[in-house]
């Protein structure tokens, strides 16, 4: 029973870390958003809320609901923040400092767009990692207490709303360390640039024994060697397998190397001599992030006489 309590609770998080603004430099109509160099504001965030604000609106028709109208609407962000330094505030509003004063001036001024990132510890002590892609934030409001009593730290807060980008009309990116297409590379980069890029290439694979390969040896393995790891628990004997040109099985053991890389089959029986084979490897084979081959990888081969 504990066992299971800790499996209901391991995704529940406990922390928010690792504030970073990344300035929008460009972003351009079905063209490319790009980013100025991520500023962290490190060891200062309290607390984010993120409010999405949809709208759901049934169809009705024949006195029933027959359909539902789902549309994604703009963001707002409100960040609690232990204390921003003039200089910060500056970069945040678009404004300039002059001798160490800053002077909001609404005639020049020009309020920049931020890509906005954070990750959020969980119980099991990985990550959620969050971006809202494109947001400008107003200038908060801010209330001083005189010292009454025990010292009671002040503040700040900024809030500031997310909206689509011109270039492909995203919003945000939420990525997890527990996904089964997680890469590792995602949490290393996710704080180095304003963007990330998922991995939408498909994996490429080459075969030994060759396709056309002849006078192969009847005791050879089968080795698929791809272009990236695939996930592991689709090495099954569906998804790669052996067999004679007649269609008759010729079952092996899978096996797969450290990396991910490369899937081998070691058949349970040494091959007929003279005999047409074809291995298979299927298009459910998929990378990590969830990319499938391109078509069914088919290799025919002919064992030596």
């Amino acid at each position: 029973m504990l066992e299971m309590n800790l499996q209901k609770f391991a995704n529940s998080r406990v922390g928010a870390e690792n504030l970073t603004l990344s300035k929008i430099l460009t972003d351009v109509a079905d063209g490319s958003t790009t980013y100025d160099t991520p500023v962290a504001i490190l060891k200062k965030l309290i607390k984010i809320g993120v409010k999405n604000k949809s709208s759901m609106e049934p169809q009705p028709a024949d006195d029933l609901t027959v359909d539902m109208y789902y549309e994604d609407g703009d963001i707002t962000l409100d960040i609690d923040i232990t204390d921003l330094t003039e200089d910060e505030k500056a970069i945040i509003f678009g404004q300039t400092m002059v001798a160490g004063v800053r002077s909001p001036n609404p005639a020049v001024d020009e309020r920049p767009y931020f890509c906005v990132s954070w990750k959020s510890k969980k119980r099991n002590l990985k990550y959620k990692y969050y971006k809202i892609l494109k947001v400008m934030f107003s200038e908060p409001d801010e209330d001083f207490a005189t010292k009454d009593g025990p010292v009671k730290p002040q503040t700040d807060k900024i809030s500031g709303t997310g909206i689509q980008r011109l270039s492909d009309g995203l919003r945000k990116r939420i990525a997890d360390a527990d996904s089964s297409t997680w890469e590792a590379a995602t949490g290393t980069g996710w704080f180095t640039s304003g963007d990330i890029t998922p991995d939408v290439v498909a994996p490429t694979v080459t075969t030994d024994p060759a396709d056309a390969e002849a006078n192969v040896v009847g005791t050879a393995n089968v080795v698929w060697t791809f272009s990236k790891a695939i996930q592991p628990a689709l090495m099954t004997a569906a998804n790669f397998f052996l067999m004679k040109a007649d269609g008759t099985a010729a079952p092996g053991v899978l096996s797969i190397n450290s990396l991910n890389t490369i899937v081998t089959l070691d058949p349970t029986d040494a091959m007929t001599a003279a005999a047409a084979y074809v291995a298979v490897a299927t298009m459910n084979v998929k990378d990590m992030s969830g990319n499938a081959l391109a078509a069914t990888s088919i290799t025919n081969f002919t064992i030596a006489a």
